[in-house]
C-alpha cells in the first residue's frame, strides 16, 4: 500500500488520483473504439467523456460533503480541499447519468446506445479505480481474521483506523468490476437490444456493491436504516441503481418482443 507514490518536494503525486486518471484513459480508449462501430462522432464522445468526468468529480464530492458534513461545518471552504480527499462513487453515478442524459437528449443521440457504449469502460473503470483504493488506504473493510485480511500502514487512512487486519474491500470491489466487465462482453456477443447491456450493468453493480459494503466501515451517521438490518445510504442507492437496471432490461426485451 502507498498511498503517495512519488514526491517532488513539497508536490504529492498520490496513488489515487493516478489509478483514477488510468482508469478514465483506459476507459475512455475502449468507449473510442466501440463507438466506431456504432458510427458515434469522436466528438460527441470526446465532449460526453470530459462531462462525465467533470460530473463524476462534482458528484462525488458534494455527496461526500452532504453525508459528512460534520467535517465541514467548521470551514465550510475546506468543501473545495479536493487534493485532502472526500469523494463518494455514488455521487459521482447519479451527477453523470443526468449530465449524460441531458446532453445526448441536446445531441439527439439515444440515451440507450450510448449507455451501451459506456457499460464495458465503466466496469473496467471501477476495477482500476479501486486498486487505487486499496494503494491508498481509503474506503476500506472492517476488522476480519480471515486469512486474507491486511494490514495497512499507519500512514494511510485504514492503518490509522485500524491496527487489526481488515476486510480489503477495494479488491473485493475491483474483482467484481472486473467479472462484471467479462459479464458485458458476454452478454454483447447476443446483440442484446438497446439499454439491456447498460442494465446488465446497474443490476449486476447494485448487487456486488449492496453486498461489499457490509464489510465495508462506515461511520454511523452514515446508516440511514437501523432495522431490521442496518443499511447505508450507498446500499439504498444500490437498490435504486438495481431497480433502474431492471427497468432497462424488461423494457428493452419488450421492445425487442414487440418489433418481432
Amino acid at each position: 500500500m502507498h498511498p503517495v507514490i512519488l514526491k517532488l518536494g513539497p508536490l504529492e503525486i498520490k496513488s489515487y488520483g493516478v489509478m483514477l486518471a488510468v482508469s478514465f484513459l483506459a476507459g475512455y480508449f475502449l468507449a473510442q473504439r466501440r463507438a466506431k462501430a456504432h458510427r458515434i462522432d469522436q466528438a460527441v464522445l470526446l465532449d460526453l467523456s470530459f462531462y462525465i468526468l467533470l460530473s463524476a468529480v462534482i458528484g462525488s464530492r458534494v455527496f461526500y460533503v452532504i453525508t459528512h458534513w460534520e467535517q465541514y461545518s467548521a470551514n465550510p471552504l475546506a468543501v473545495f480541499y479536493l487534493w485532502e480527499g472526500g469523494l463518494s462513487m455514488m455521487g459521482g453515478i447519479l451527477l453523470s447519468l443526468l449530465v449524460c442524459y441531458f446532453y445526448l437528449k441536446a445531441k439527439s443521440i439515444g440515451f440507450k446506445l450510448m449507455a451501451d457504449i459506456l457499460a464495458p469502460s465503466i466496469a473496467l473503470g471501477i476495477a482500476l479505480t479501486r486498486v487505487g483504493c486499496f494503494m491508498y488506504g481509503c474506503c476500506y473493510g472492517l476488522p476480519t481474521e480471515l486469512s486474507w485480511g491486511v494490514h495497512f500502514p499507519v500512514n494511510s487512512a485504514a492503518g490509522s483506523h485500524f491496527h487489526e487486519a481488515i476486510h480489503p474491500t477495494q479488491l473485493y470491489s475491483s474483482a467484481y468490476g472486473i467479472i462484471i466487465f467479462l459479464i458485458l462482453l458476454v452478454i454483447e456477443r447476443k446483440t442484446p437490444p438497446a439499454g439491456v447491456l447498460f442494465g446488465s450493468l446497474m443490476v449486476l453493480y447494485g448487487m456486488a456493491r449492496f453486498t461489499v459494503d457490509f464489510f465495508r466501515y462506515y461511520e454511523p451517521e452514515q446508516f440511514l436504516i437501523r432495522t431490521p438490518v442496518a443499511l447505508t445510504n450507498n446500499q439504498l442507492i444500490c437498490i435504486f441503481l438495481f431497480l433502474f437496471g431492471v427497468y432497462l432490461i424488461v423494457s428493452g426485451l419488450r421492445s425487442k418482443t414487440a418489433g418481432a
